[in-house]
């Protein structure tokens, strides 16, 4: 077992919640081996014992009316903003106004890319034999308009087969 997994899972092992015996043994052994791990088991294992043998704490007769008072005194400062602040936020939201203004009359001339000719749609070529479908080069022409046999097949021969 690791330091890490140690860590994580100690207060299901220190609470008795891990109840397999070779979990418990696992825990045990990096224990007895891991003196950083020891140390601190020990440490949570008096801070428990501490807390257990303390009394419970009786706050005293005025402690409400001081607790009010101090909740109020804090409220009552995170209300008031400072005036440095206020004319920050006040430019901040001008600064962006002005942006937003600008940027709305301002148009960026955006450059034209040169329209492509129109290329035609290759088409198809069957190959007896192989089920395999390719396409023409639309640069190459094999014939000078598409004919397709009645039965809807197109056998050609490709066009650098001849040179």
């Amino acid at each position: 077992m690791r330091c890490a997994e140690f860590l994580e899972r100690y207060t299901d092992f220190r609470d008795g919640l891990i109840t397999a015996p070779r979990e418990l043994r696992r825990f045990e052994r990096h224990l007895a081996r891991c003196p950083g791990c020891r140390r601190y088991d020990g440490a949570v294992r008096r801070g428990v014992l501490a807390l257990r043998a303390a009394e419970t704490i009786e706050p005293s007769r005025d402690f409400r009316r001081r607790l009010d008072a101090r909740l109020e005194r804090e409220r009552g400062a995170t209300r008031d903003v400072p005036a440095s602040a206020r004319v920050a936020a006040a430019l901040f939201v001008a600064a962006a106004l002005a942006l937003l203004a600008l940027e709305g009359v301002r148009r960026p001339d955006v450059a034209r890319a040169p329209v492509l000719p129109p290329v035609p749609f290759p088409n198809p070529v069957v190959q007896t034999g192989v089920p395999f479908v390719s396409f023409q080069d639309p640069r190459a022409s094999v014939f000078a308009q598409p004919q397709a046999p009645p039965d809807g097949s197109v056998l050609v021969e490709p066009a650098s087969a001849g040179r």
